[in-house]
């Protein structure tokens, strides 16, 4: 699976004091993109515009570093390879991804996030100038906000991969490595390493049907893997912490009216044997849904459904 540098653009503020601290930025910029790329990522950098307008210090523009004779020749073609040649933002190819692009905010503290916003579609790596304290973290808190198939504004806090230092990238190093070690490209390499990718999840038998059908250009394949993720992630924390599983505060439960009319559809038969209704679902896009069943005495999750928005009372 592909991984690409995805430049956060909010961290091209606020300007640097001078010509030196802005070249500065630049050079750390472009160690980690070094170690991004040594660490198996692909040689891109997706940017929200054409970065040669881009200010980086007062009457200095990204332009001026690029044919500036103080800075190494060999950093600069660097930069014009990876910044250059790779597509915008808005040129993302999954159709999927692209709708929930189109119909989604993503902001950090405050501020609309485009750049973040689509890393985190596509669960790949952010990338940010050290222009400010806030981008020193290995990791990004955003609020992601968007329309449901209901017409209603939901929102919900997603964690983005981030770097604006080269030591993250090794911070990152077995996340990269397990991205790029399974070559997943489908539903169904997702389904055949479902115990290597998620190792503390359930599947029950129908989830594999639909999942063995997806394929990455024309589905929400990377958004499904994404979710499950998470999953994994809160459930890995949860089983060493206790406490409240997290990811039961972001879901959300059917109505009993559409429980008592719609049952069928939310039944299935669980990996122990047992057959269980599942309420509690998950948003993926606007029409897609992840269903599961938290058995809290033996500390299970188990995926009991991937797929289209069932029906309810409402919605049919």
């Amino acid at each position: 699976m592909e991984l690409e540098l995805v430049l956060n653009e909010l961290s091209l503020q606020p300007l640097a004091k001078n010509i030196p601290e802005a070249q500065q930025r630049m050079s750390d910029l472009i160690s980690t993109m070094i170690a991004a790329t040594r660490a198996g990522i692909s040689r891109s950098l997706r940017a929200h515009q054409d970065l040669r307008p881009e200010q980086l210090a007062p009457d200095y523009l990204l332009v001026h570093w690029l044919n500036d004779h103080e800075v190494d020749l060999e950093a600069r073609r660097y930069f014009k390879s990876l910044a250059f040649h790779a597509p915008h933002l808005v040129d993302i190819n999954n159709d999927t991804v692209r709708d929930t692009v189109d119909s989604s905010d993503f902001f950090y503290n405050g501020d609309r996030a485009i750049g973040l916003g689509v890393a985190y579609c596509l669960d790949t790596l952010a990338l940010s100038m050290r222009s400010d304290a806030c981008w020193h973290s290995h990791q990004l808190e955003l609020r992601h906000t968007y329309l449901d198939s209901d017409g209603e504004i939901l929102s919900e806090d997603v964690i983005v991969t981030h770097a604006s230092h080269k030591d993250h990238i090794l911070t990152h190093a077995v996340w990269i490595k397990e991205r790029l070690n399974l070559d997943i490209q489908d539903g169904a390499d997702l389904w055949r390493y479902r115990e290597q990718q998620f190792p503390s999840l359930q599947f029950c038998d129908s989830v594999g049907e639909t999942l063995q059908s997806l394929h990455s250009g024309n589905s929400p394949f990377h958004l499904i893997t994404k979710k499950l993720a998470e999953f994994e992630m809160a459930f890995q924390q949860w089983q060493e912490e206790g406490g409240v599983f997290d990811i039961q505060l972001k879901g959300s439960v059917d109505s009993e009216a559409t429980l008592l009319k719609y049952d069928k559809e939310r039944t299935f038969s669980c990996p122990d044997g047992q057959t269980r209704l599942f309420s509690l679902h998950i948003r993926i896009t606007a029409n897609w849904r992840i269903y599961y069943y938290l058995e809290g005495n033996t500390r299970q999750l188990i995926i009991g459904y991937i797929g289209k928005h069932l029906r309810t009372v409402n919605f049919s």
